[in-house]
């Protein structure tokens, strides 16, 4: 049976529909608000996929609409790609920066790629948290870089900015990404801007990173982007991404924001690839249909509601999350519950040190997705 929001709700088991869209940060009138456009169960091969933090819903049906009317013979004359300068110019007007304050990349993993190998070696160390997004770190371990990896607190298990200032003192790139990956958490404007005036006062040479492949999901007073300290500051840039919140990532698309000379840096440091012009029609579509951005937040807020709600009537903690996964202490290893899981055809997230011993992450699907997903995880913890 296909999940609507009303059946939906109805699963919770923990109170009426008023109460799951309050515990959510909804109110009923963005609720009724929201788009139509839902999303049924996907298997990968008879699997589930809980595990790569991708949406369930995919594109929005203005984005999917504008891929298929640009599916014509135009395509075999790719070599110069349509749309990607459009791309471009459409990123730098909707943020106010210049077209030479932005650059394109297939999916986020080349930019992130390009900044520890421009701004890392063997006497410049890159600072990172620890557990994290891990593609600086796994770039700055092959080239030779010392890896200065801090510690998430462990009680709320956010970014530890004090720590990773002190670190950031002589170190050639700090990657921070905010919302983090894996465990959901944010940090306020005013911390974030503190940390960045911090590092930038006491270690004026060292770059920094600032991740926010999930913004699209974090909650309006929980953070806003550090775009204009990116504009304020050299050394300072921020990347994003098409993958999650868009519903794209298998179009591959990302971009990153800042001041030129940076981002030379950067792109001349790895190859960021060719965004072709089927991605970058749909981007400029995603990126302008700022009405089903919102429904998919609120779609994601109201899905991981439910599923942290069901993981605390089992007595389970969780981080307060602003992403599309959740970071669920289990008390136990991930691998064992992961195993569990996939024998009923369900697979969550990879270990994550140093909390692979208790901790596991878990991506939203769609409703229903998550329905079926939550009586698997009450069978396999009861």
């Amino acid at each position: 049976m296909k999940m609507t929001r009303r059946s939906f709700v109805g699963t919770v088991g923990l109170g009426s529909a008023a109460g799951l869209l309050a515990s959510a940060g909804l109110t009923s009138k963005k609720a009724n608000a929201a788009s139509s456009y839902e999303a049924e169960a996907v298997y990968d091969g008879g699997i589930m996929q809980l595990n790569q933090n991708e949406s369930a819903r995919g594109p929005g049906p203005k984005t999917m609409e504008a891929i298929r009317s640009h599916v014509t013979r135009r395509v075999g004359r790719g070599y110069a790609p349509d749309h990607v300068n459009e791309l471009r110019a459409t990123l730098a007007d909707g943020y106010g920066v210049t077209t030479d304050n932005v650059i394109l990349s297939t999916g986020s993993g080349p930019l992130l790629v390009g900044a520890a190998r421009a701004f890392c070696s063997e006497s410049k160390a890159l600072v990172t948290t620890g557990p994290t997004y891990t593609t600086a770190e796994q770039t700055a371990r092959l080239i030779g870089a010392p890896i200065r990896s801090i510690q998430v607190d462990s009680s709320t298990m956010g970014v530890n900015l004090e720590g990773s200032a002190e670190a950031a003192v002589g170190a050639g790139l700090v990657y921070f990404c905010n919302p983090n990956n894996p465990t959901g958490t944010v940090h306020s404007p005013e911390a974030v801007e503190s940390f960045i005036r911090r590092v930038q006062r006491e270690s004026p040479n060292t770059k920094m990173l600032i991740d926010e492949a999930y913004i699209n999901y974090a909650a309006d007073d929980a953070m806003q982007t550090a775009l204009p300290l990116a504009m304020e500051f050299e050394n300072v840039f921020i990347t994003r991404s098409f993958s999650k919140a868009h519903g794209m990532a298998g179009l591959r698309v990302g971009y990153a924001l800042g001041q030129k000379a940076t981002l030379d840096a950067v792109s001349s440091a790895w190859g960021m690839g060719d965004v072709n012009m089927l991605s970058a029609i749909a981007a400029i579509t995603a990126f302008n249909d700022k009405e089903h951005i919102e429904w998919e937040r609120q779609e994601n807020t109201e899905i991981r509601a439910f599923v942290v709600a069901a993981f605390n009537d089992m007595g389970y903690e969780i981080p307060n999350s602003h992403t599309n996964h959740i970071f669920v202490n289990l008390g136990k290893p991930a691998k064992g519950f992961r195993d569990a899981c996939l024998e009923n055809k369900i697979l969550v997230g990879r270990d994550f040190p140093p909390f692979e011993q208790t901790h596991c992450r878990i991506s939203m699907g769609s409703r229903e997705e998550m329905q079926k997903a939550v009586e698997v995880f009450r069978k396999v913890l009861a």
